[in-house]
């Protein structure tokens, strides 16, 4: 069985600690796992990069893959970095060193050199309007999702979506929204007629859900429970989006999101709660290895074979 976490951060992660791989394959019936990992910086970039570097020299292509997104985050929308997006994009459809000129943040061509440099996606991009400081960039938060929306649209990019109560700004970009290859909702916070709605009005919206499933989050439950199952993807945010009582996510837990995604859509009436998580972490391998069966080999893959569709 193939497990997918459409949303991580590799870079925030404890530094070439890849043992949340083992962890994976450690559950009966997982031969591939699937990943995107975000940056939003040429730091964070050239990091992530490293790293990727670093898990396939130690695991099998075959069983691992990781694909990577860079884009500008609403929480800090430096319309500067736009001009940084493009040039790796541009030398990626185009095979050309990017100009100097064009471009004095990307000083570091040698970021630039193999596979492992290219990026599967646009994002995080969207919105972010949680606090009075987010909601104070507004202005700057448009300008850079629209710059973001036309170079996925150039570029024939997916995009990655951060949203907090900002889905009317969403709902504003429809006509640019629909030209774009897919429309990833990372942690969709949304209701299932938003959801619905998008889909209706023509664009390739795809929606993702992690922990809050796990925190009974009632949005997010809904969603996992109504939604197309082709519609649907699953992840960590890891490191972040943690439930009580636990200072990080970890990658591997993806695992246990499975496990609620899995009951949610079987509709079984022992869904687990934030405190099951918390308590039972030790007999966690077990209640895994119940649900990743042959029985269920068909619902886990099809995250799987969602996630393959938009990202390459």
């Amino acid at each position: 069985m193939n497990i997918t976490d459409s949303h991580l951060h590799l870079s925030d992660l404890s530094q070439n600690d890849f043992s949340f791989i083992d962890d994976i394959f450690s559950v009966d019936g997982v031969d591939k796992y699937l990943f995107c990992t975000s940056s939003h910086s040429l730091s964070d970039y050239n990091m992530t990069c490293q790293l990727i570097k670093n898990i396939y020299s130690k695991y099998d292509i075959s069983n691992v893959k990781i694909c990577h997104s860079l884009g500008i985050h609403p929480q800090n929308p430096d319309i500067n970095m736009t001009s940084l997006l493009e040039n790796v994009l541009k030398y990626e459809k185009y095979d050309i060193k990017p100009d100097i000129k064009y471009d004095k943040l990307l000083t570091k061509y040698d970021i630039l050199q193999d596979k492992y440099d290219k990026i599967s996606a646009i994002g995080e991009c969207g919105f972010d309007l949680f606090t009075p400081e987010f909601k104070s960039t507004l202005d700057k938060q448009k300008e850079v999702w629209n710059a973001q929306l036309e170079l996925a649209i150039k570029y024939d990019k997916p995009i990655i979506v951060h949203c907090r109560k900002g889905m009317c700004h969403i709902f504003e970009s429809i006509e640019k929204l629909k030209k774009i290859k897919a429309v990833i909702f990372h942690s969709f916070s949304g209701s299932v007629t938003e959801a619905i709605s998008l889909r209706k009005k023509g664009v390739n919206a795809f929606f993702s859900f992690g922990k809050p499933i796990l925190n009974g989050n009632k949005n997010a439950i809904q969603c996992v429970k109504s939604l197309p199952l082709e519609n649907i993807l699953l992840e960590t945010d890891s490191p972040y989006q943690t439930l009580k009582g636990e200072e990080v996510t970890n990658p591997s837990d993806v695992l246990k999101v499975y496990e609620q995604f899995v009951k949610l859509r079987k509709d079984e009436n022992e869904i687990i709660s934030n405190q099951d998580v918390i308590l039972k972490e030790s007999s966690i391998l077990n209640q895994l290895n119940q649900i990743f069966t042959e029985e269920n080999f068909n619902l886990i893959n099809s995250i799987s074979e969602n996630f393959c569709k938009l990202i390459n």
